[in-house]
Protein backbone atom coordinates (compact mmCIF):
# COMPACT_ATOMS: atom_id res chain seq x y z
CA UNK A 1 0.00 0.00 0.00
CA UNK A 2 1.18 3.41 -0.66
CA UNK A 3 3.05 5.50 2.01
CA UNK A 4 0.00 6.61 4.60
CA UNK A 5 0.51 7.98 8.17
CA UNK A 6 -2.97 6.17 8.79
CA UNK A 7 -2.42 3.17 10.99
CA UNK A 8 -2.21 -0.43 10.09
CA UNK A 9 -5.31 -1.44 12.10
CA UNK A 10 -6.86 1.19 10.74
CA UNK A 11 -5.94 -0.10 7.24
CA UNK A 12 -7.08 -3.48 7.51
CA UNK A 13 -10.37 -2.07 8.85
CA UNK A 14 -10.93 -0.18 5.29
CA UNK A 15 -9.81 -3.71 3.76
CA UNK A 16 -12.69 -5.88 5.94
CA UNK A 17 -15.33 -3.43 5.25
CA UNK A 18 -18.82 -4.26 3.36
CA UNK A 19 -19.53 -0.86 1.58
CA UNK A 20 -23.69 -1.45 1.21
CA UNK A 21 -25.95 -0.08 -1.35
CA UNK A 22 -29.52 0.41 0.12
CA UNK A 23 -31.89 -1.91 -1.44
CA UNK A 24 -29.71 -4.10 -3.18
CA UNK A 25 -28.45 -7.38 -2.20
CA UNK A 26 -24.70 -7.06 -3.01
CA UNK A 27 -21.95 -5.08 -1.36
CA UNK A 28 -18.41 -3.69 -2.57
CA UNK A 29 -15.65 -5.52 -1.22
CA UNK A 30 -12.15 -4.31 -1.95
CA UNK A 31 -10.40 -5.89 -4.36
CA UNK A 32 -13.28 -8.05 -6.08
CA UNK A 33 -15.36 -7.46 -8.88
CA UNK A 34 -18.85 -6.23 -8.22
CA UNK A 35 -20.54 -7.38 -11.67
CA UNK A 36 -23.68 -5.90 -10.62
CA UNK A 37 -22.42 -2.50 -11.52
CA UNK A 38 -22.52 -3.67 -15.31
CA UNK A 39 -26.37 -2.47 -15.22
CA UNK A 40 -25.97 0.78 -13.60
CA UNK A 41 -23.17 1.98 -15.22
CA UNK A 42 -24.57 1.22 -18.49
CA UNK A 43 -27.89 3.11 -17.04
CA UNK A 44 -26.15 6.11 -15.77
CA UNK A 45 -23.69 5.85 -18.89
CA UNK A 46 -20.52 5.93 -16.72
CA UNK A 47 -17.11 3.89 -16.68
CA UNK A 48 -16.70 4.64 -12.94
CA UNK A 49 -18.33 4.92 -9.72
CA UNK A 50 -16.87 6.29 -5.89
CA UNK A 51 -18.12 5.69 -2.79
CA UNK A 52 -17.77 8.68 -0.38
CA UNK A 53 -19.22 9.68 3.36
CA UNK A 54 -18.73 12.88 5.56
CA UNK A 55 -19.12 10.90 8.30
CA UNK A 56 -16.43 10.66 11.41
CA UNK A 57 -14.00 13.12 9.92
CA UNK A 58 -10.48 12.00 10.20
CA UNK A 59 -11.50 8.60 11.65
CA UNK A 60 -13.06 10.82 14.77
CA UNK A 61 -16.26 9.35 15.46
CA UNK A 62 -18.81 11.83 15.86
CA UNK A 63 -22.35 12.03 17.27
CA UNK A 64 -25.04 10.39 15.23
CA UNK A 65 -26.69 13.96 14.76
CA UNK A 66 -23.16 15.29 13.73
CA UNK A 67 -22.59 12.61 11.13
CA UNK A 68 -26.45 13.44 9.77
CA UNK A 69 -25.89 17.02 9.42
CA UNK A 70 -22.57 16.34 7.15
CA UNK A 71 -24.39 13.76 4.97
CA UNK A 72 -27.58 15.80 4.48
CA UNK A 73 -24.54 18.72 3.42
CA UNK A 74 -22.72 16.39 1.00
CA UNK A 75 -25.99 15.29 -0.38
CA UNK A 76 -26.62 18.87 -1.49
CA UNK A 77 -23.27 19.41 -2.50
CA UNK A 78 -23.39 16.69 -4.89
CA UNK A 79 -26.73 17.78 -6.11
CA UNK A 80 -25.73 21.21 -6.84
CA UNK A 81 -23.06 20.18 -8.47
CA UNK A 82 -25.24 17.46 -10.54
CA UNK A 83 -23.98 14.23 -9.74
CA UNK A 84 -26.16 11.30 -9.51
CA UNK A 85 -25.98 8.56 -6.81
CA UNK A 86 -27.21 5.58 -4.58
CA UNK A 87 -27.40 5.56 -0.72
CA UNK A 88 -25.52 3.12 0.94
CA UNK A 89 -23.84 2.33 4.41
CA UNK A 90 -19.94 1.29 5.05
CA UNK A 91 -20.95 -1.59 7.57
CA UNK A 92 -17.88 -3.28 9.73
CA UNK A 93 -18.73 -6.70 9.76
CA UNK A 94 -16.32 -6.82 13.10
CA UNK A 95 -18.47 -4.73 14.23
CA UNK A 96 -15.96 -2.43 15.95
CA UNK A 97 -16.51 0.67 14.08
CA UNK A 98 -20.42 2.07 13.74
CA UNK A 99 -22.10 1.93 10.13
CA UNK A 100 -21.33 4.93 8.37
CA UNK A 101 -23.95 6.23 5.65
CA UNK A 102 -22.78 6.91 2.15
CA UNK A 103 -23.12 7.45 -1.28
CA UNK A 104 -22.29 5.91 -4.24
CA UNK A 105 -21.82 8.31 -6.67
CA UNK A 106 -22.18 7.26 -10.75
CA UNK A 107 -19.49 8.52 -13.38
CA UNK A 108 -17.39 10.39 -10.71
CA UNK A 109 -13.31 10.33 -11.66
CA UNK A 110 -10.93 9.08 -8.78
CA UNK A 111 -9.07 12.53 -9.02
CA UNK A 112 -12.39 14.13 -8.24
CA UNK A 113 -13.12 11.54 -5.75
CA UNK A 114 -10.40 12.32 -4.20
CA UNK A 115 -11.03 16.06 -4.44
CA UNK A 116 -14.22 15.74 -2.53
CA UNK A 117 -13.18 13.31 0.18
CA UNK A 118 -9.84 15.32 0.70
CA UNK A 119 -13.21 18.62 1.21
CA UNK A 120 -14.69 16.01 4.07
CA UNK A 121 -12.43 15.50 5.69
CA UNK A 122 -11.83 11.63 5.15
CA UNK A 123 -8.96 9.52 5.53
CA UNK A 124 -9.75 7.65 1.97
CA UNK A 125 -12.28 6.83 -0.02
CA UNK A 126 -13.57 3.60 -2.85
CA UNK A 127 -13.16 4.24 -6.03
CA UNK A 128 -14.33 1.65 -9.07
CA UNK A 129 -13.26 2.16 -12.57
CA UNK A 130 -14.54 0.63 -15.77
CA UNK A 131 -13.09 -3.21 -14.37
CA UNK A 132 -16.19 -2.69 -11.59
CA UNK A 133 -13.63 -3.53 -9.14
CA UNK A 134 -13.55 -1.63 -6.17
CA UNK A 135 -10.06 -0.09 -4.69
CA UNK A 136 -9.16 1.96 -1.67
CA UNK A 137 -7.97 5.36 -2.05
CA UNK A 138 -5.53 6.85 0.81
CA UNK A 139 -5.94 10.60 1.01
CA UNK A 140 -3.87 10.82 4.14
Amino acid sequence: MADTVLPAPLLQAYQATHYRIHGQDWHLQLGQAQPALAAYYQRHAVQCAAYLTACNPLGELLPDHLNARRMDQLRQALQRAGWSWMEGKGHDPEGHWPGEDSVLVWGMPETTARAWGQQWSQNAIVHCGADMVPHLVLLR
